[in-house]
């Protein structure tokens, strides 16, 4: 059977949940919305954006603000989250390490007075891919 194949049954939460588990990349609301499309019980753009926005509240999914795309999802994977290398173009990401920026993290929150601080750190750049795509005009994009 096709993964992608729609399947009798599915709310439209369940198809942007199944949607959203097609890749590990960061999408945003329009992305998956129209990757959906194709589909018979497509659901409307508020329901791809509420379902992803409680997906995310419930800690299920992960966001990232990509700057020219705004608010990016994917589901959480297992290890949990971590500060990211990010493609602004196709969404793709890379965990970084984050131990060699811990001590600096809690270095600067006890010197501003601050406890229980949480970091989140997002790298923006091009992966490999989308470093050597050429544009239709023939200059790298």
């Amino acid at each position: 059977m096709n993964e992608r194949a729609p399947l009798r049954g599915l709310s439209p939460r369940s198809l942007v949940h199944r949607e959203l588990a097609t890749s590990d990349r960061f999408r945003t609301v329009s992305e998956i919305h129209r990757s959906l499309a194709g589909q018979r019980r497509r659901p409307s753009l508020s329901t791809v954006y509420r379902t992803l926005t409680a997906l995310a509240g419930s800690g299920l999914a992960e966001t990232v603000h990509l700057p020219a795309s705004g608010i990016a999802y994917r589901l959480r994977p297992g290890q949990g989250r971590g500060p990211y290398l990010v493609c602004m173009r196709c969404g793709a990401a890379t965990a970084v390490p984050l131990a060699d920026l811990a001590p600096w993290f809690r270095t600067v929150a006890e010197q501003q007075g601050f406890t229980g601080v949480e970091a989140r750190v997002e790298l923006w750049g091009r992966c490999g891919s989308c470093r050597n795509t050429v544009n239709e005009n023939g200059s790298h994009s």
